[in-house]
């Protein structure tokens, strides 16, 4: 049943955004290792946290097909909100400084992945309680943007399931991988929650596919 859905949701013409996803993971991180880059701090800050808010972009923009002007909108917050992860390390550090931003001894809290059900039940609840269609898709947003961002993290140190420690650090070849899936199973989730095709890959016109 699963793998029937996967077969719909993902129309040859719509493949290559997850494949070239996948090789933008790569080719960032080799991007990284440039000298001009790798030897200046504050542009080896920027290029990272880029990446993190490109990843997210793409992400979404394959969860949402980018039909609407909500749907651009919901991808440009996704964008943000995974490049928004590097904030805690100015707020771990108390200060402005990238120096100490960067020099931190311990890992700052919004790189606990152990937050991210937690911060997205907290959001689902609220959009419950105080219905808000324009963002129903929050809490699904906010958690592909994190984890997004921990998914590459972890290839370096691994998740922090705070408050039980780290993992081993992700292999490197398996963060593409997770990368490139994390759209599709996101739009299955939406879909069997919803009971019926959502504003997904299924519902693009037949002419596109």
């Amino acid at each position: 049943m699963v793998a029937n859905r996967f077969i719909d949701l993902l129309p040859w013409k719509r493949f290559l955004g997850f494949a070239l996803l996948g090789c933008f993971c790569c080719a960032g991180d080799t991007a990284m290792q440039l000298p001009w880059i790798s030897r200046n701090m504050a542009l080896r800050a920027i290029a990272d946290n880029g990446i993190h808010a490109v990843i997210g972009l793409w992400c979404w923009s394959l969860v949402s097909g980018l039909q609407t002007i909500d749907d651009v909108l919901q991808t440009i917050l996704c964008g943000v909100l995974s490049s928004a992860v590097d904030l805690d390390h100015f707020i771990a550090a108390k200060s402005f400084s990238l120096k100490d931003a960067l020099s931190l001894k311990s890992r700052p809290p919004f790189h606990a992945t152990t937050l991210i059900p937690v911060i997205a039940c907290f959001l689902k609840l609220s959009i419950y309680l105080h219905p808000m269609p324009r963002l129903q898709n929050l809490p699904w947003i906010f958690s592909v943007a994190w984890f997004s961002h921990h998914i590459r993290d972890g290839t370096r140190r691994g998740l922090w399931m705070w408050p039980f420690g780290s993992t081993p650090p992700i292999p490197y070849w398996l963060y593409p991988m997770v990368t490139m899936v994390l759209p599709l199973v996101t739009v299955v989730i939406l879909q069997s929650m919803d009971g019926k095709k959502s504003r997904t890959f299924a519902t693009i016109p037949q002419q596109l596919v």
